[in-house]
């Protein structure tokens, strides 16, 4: 028999091409867009509202918002069903990714058209369930990111294609995939986003399970247990996504500990990219990355080496079924893992006005007018970051104002931080953070004032935000002891 000519520089650089570079920009693309205006409410919208009238439930379109009986839902991007159809599209074109081109390949991915528009009537009406059985309560927002995973995975294997590997193999890294992914995509309107998505997808392009799991996988995975309790209860979310993608069943250690492997999982935390030169370091081990994939040999037509035999024993279906079910912890644990209780509203004579990021702008009586403040209440058992990470996924860049403690300016702005938590006024994000180290903590709500440079000195901004802040404590205070006299 002859010996098979050898492999042309060509073909090696084509099945790059088509097997990691184009998957990571196509995926990447359509993560960064389920994040964009929705334009599919055309179709959802009346779907949505037929079927309640068929099953004699009222309904009402009011724009914004649908009246369906005691509720009244926003209507937002989610609802209209483009975000659940790009996410279905990126699963689809990455789990076909080692697949021919051709019409089985075509028809998977088009599949997940009509797929979409079913998954997100269901997922609507679950959310309608969910806050009609908990009235007056709504869903946080992990557990309202939670139901379009749940709904996302049963059409997703529509899309899985078919192969020698056990079913039970496919259908758990279907599963991680598809978590990463819907994680990943709000994610990428932040700060550094694109390459958060690159550094992920690319991390992910080196998950697959191994024939066996060694000794040194099982002892990675007790740890990485650990780690997922640690994160529920001190309620650290921006932890999940790297969590989830160093699972010791599917991460390849000599890509996680290989210098361009590492930074990449580092940036898989969306807090990496505000450290000075941060995303040049992520480019720079893309581009290595890319390059060793580039530079390593690749046979044409050789079909991607076997993984995940293990699972064909009855041992190894119930180890990928208990880790399959970890993996709705980032969406779960903050509603499995509740808080402490701790009611902070609003005062009642201060005028209000909602701002982006589910949060106000305050103006009480008495408060300097050229003194602004904005109020930020948790977001489920998520803790506050500081005021620089804050104000850096609104485009703001802060720095320390030298011979000024606590004060930040953005060359124009003077800005301070305050936190209101278990009873407490706190004046520094460290405070904060040891007084939220603790599990099961509650998170509180984040203050910031701010002022025009040329509005105030420092020392005189330093006064009115600590007065101000001070006065709004003490008012909260007294309308909470007189709502409940007897506390």
């Amino acid at each position: 028999m002859n010996p098979s000519p050898p492999r042309s520089p060509r073909a090696g650089a084509g099945a790059v091409l088509l097997r990691t570079v184009l998957p990571i920009l196509l995926v990447t693309g359509l993560t960064r867009l389920s994040a964009a205006q929705d334009f599919f409410s055309g179709v959802s919208r009346p779907i949505v509202l037929g079927l309640l009238g068929l099953l004699g439930v009222p309904g009402e379109d009011l724009g914004h918002t649908i009246r369906v009986g005691r509720l009244e839902v926003p209507w937002t991007g989610d609802c209209a069903g483009l975000n659940l159809l790009l996410l279905l599209l990126a699963v689809a074109i990455w789990v076909n990714r080692r697949e021919p081109l051709g019409w089985r390949y075509a028809a998977r991915v088009l599949l997940m058209v009509p797929a979409a528009v079913v998954a997100n009537v269901a997922r609507i009406f679950t959310l309608l369930a969910y806050r009609e059985w908990n009235y007056p309560g709504i869903e946080s927002p992990q557990l309202h990111y939670f139901f379009g995973l749940a709904w996302l995975v049963p059409f997703a294997v529509l899309a899985m294609p078919g192969g020698p590997r056990p079913l039970a193999a496919r259908v758990f890294e279907l599963l991680h995939v598809a978590a990463i992914i819907a994680l990943l995509a709000p994610l990428t309107d932040g700060p550094g986003g694109i390459s958060l998505a690159v550094a992920v997808v690319l991390g992910l392009a080196h998950c697959r399970l191994p024939a066996r799991v060694s000794p040194a996988r099982a002892v990675l995975l007790g740890v990485w247990l650990v780690a997922a309790g640690g994160i529920a209860l001190t309620g650290m979310e921006s932890f999940w996504l790297p969590w989830l993608l160093v699972c010791p069943l599917l991460a390849d250690p000599r890509w996680v500990f290989r210098p361009a492997g590492a930074v990449l999982t580092l940036a898989a935390h969306p807090l990496f990219a505000m450290i000075p030169g941060a995303e040049w370091i992520t480019w720079a081990a893309v581009a290595a990355a890319l390059w060793g994939d580039f530079r390593r040999p690749v046979v044409s037509g050789s079909a991607p080496a076997e993984g995940g035999e293990f699972s064909r024993g009855p041992g190894g279906r119930v180890l990928l079924g208990a880790c399959a079910a970890l993996f709705v912890l980032p969406f779960l644990a903050s509603t499995l893992i509740a808080g402490k209780e701790e009611t902070w509203s609003l005062p009642v004579d201060a005028d209000r006005k909602s701002v982006p990021g589910n949060g106000y702008a305050l103006r009480l009586p008495g408060q300097p007018e050229q003194l602004g403040l904005l109020w930020y209440p948790a977001r489920g058992t998520e803790r506050h970051h500081s005021v620089t990470a804050c104000l850096k996924y609104r485009g703001i860049s802060l720095a320390p104002l030298a011979g000024a403690t606590g004060v930040f300016t953005d060359g124009t702005h003077l800005v301070r931080e305050y936190f209101l938590q278990n009873g407490r006024l706190i004046s520094t994000h460290l405070d904060y953070v040891l007084a939220t180290l603790g599990p099961r903590t509650s998170a509180g709500v984040h203050l910031i004032f701010m002022t025009p440079k040329d509005a105030m000195s420092v020392e005189e901004f330093q006064a009115a935000s600590a007065r101000t802040a001070a006065e709004l404590f003490a008012e909260i205070t007294r309308e909470k002891a007189a709502a409940d006299p007897a506390r």
